[in-house]
């Protein structure tokens, strides 16, 4: 009798070391903890640190590496104004090569080097010459280091891996399924992002488009605090399908919130040839 309640006040401790274990995140290397939150919360909070701007205007520079293709450094300039308009110009050695202007559902282009070129059409359009999936507020999120939530409208799933929140649409398994079209129903998307318990913001997004077999990987890097905000100045975008595979990594140097900005584009006359993207 003795021996059995001894062993089940041990396995009662045993037990409620294991919840509170659970229960806890722990940054080693500060040697803080904070408790687990449940899902409504996570998102609560993750939402309430979010970059809140009307305004950007960012400098930087950035290197492109396209699948067989030697990599290319070029400079940054880009400006938006929320759920409106992004506007980018990007120069190598301070000349202009490119210039869009992207909205919710068109796009505006013109490269100036080796050859002038155009393109004016919607974002669908783009987006089946490309073979790629790119939301307007996708590509508006990874510029700003946010986390795509707000635009997701399944329920997710919440796990906690390695001191982080990780949030997914699909179990692994289910995404397997999926990509392998073994499945009487596709997604719209498959969905993963990883969170840090301590600042709620996303350190990085995994989606998936199974319709167009691209992926986009999004990792923050090098958060620092901007007129009270956290803003990463350092971001990796790996975009996939079945053909190619682009990789891009911005270094911003200048970051400036709020201030109106103009978006002057160059008008588009004879000298300029339309872009054959399938040529």
């Amino acid at each position: 009798m003795k021996i059995n309640l001894l062993n089940n006040i041990l396995v009662g401790l045993f037990a409620v070391f294991i919840f509170v274990s659970c229960g806890m995140i722990k940054n080693v290397e500060q040697g803080t903890a904070v408790k687990v939150l449940l899902e409504k919360k996570l998102l609560d909070s993750i939402k309430e640190h979010e970059l809140d701007i009307q305004w950007l205007k960012a400098r930087g520079n950035a290197l492109i590496n396209i699948k067989n293709e030697a990599p290319q450094e070029i400079d940054l300039n880009i400006r938006s104004k929320a759920d409106s308009l992004i506007w980018l110009n990007i120069s190598k050695f301070k000349k202009r090569i490119f210039r869009g202007e992207f909205k919710k559902d068109s796009v505006k282009m013109v490269i100036e080097y080796p050859e002038k070129l155009f393109f004016k059409g919607s974002i669908a359009s783009l987006e089946r010459d490309f073979n790629l999936s790119i939301p307007y507020a996708l590509i508006e999120d990874l510029l700003t280091g946010r986390s795509y939530l707000k635009h997701l409208e399944d329920k997710l799933i919440l796990q906690v891996r390695n001191n982080e929140y990780h949030l997914l649409s699909h179990r692994k398994r289910k995404t397997k399924r999926i990509t392998n079209n073994k499945t009487k129903k596709s997604a719209n998307y498959i969905y993963q992002s990883w969170i840090d318990p301590f600042t709620y913001k996303c350190k990085r997004i995994n989606i998936i488009f199974p319709s167009s077999n691209s992926e986009i990987k999004i990792f923050y890097k090098q958060w620092e605090k901007i007129n009270n905000q956290y803003f990463p100045m350092e971001i990796e975008l790996i975009i996939s399908n079945l053909e190619l595979e682009y990789n891009l990594l911005i270094n911003y140097k200048s970051i400036k919130f709020d201030l109106p900005q103009k978006f002057p584009f160059k008008s588009i006359d004879d000298k300029y040839q339309p872009i054959k993207f399938n040529d």
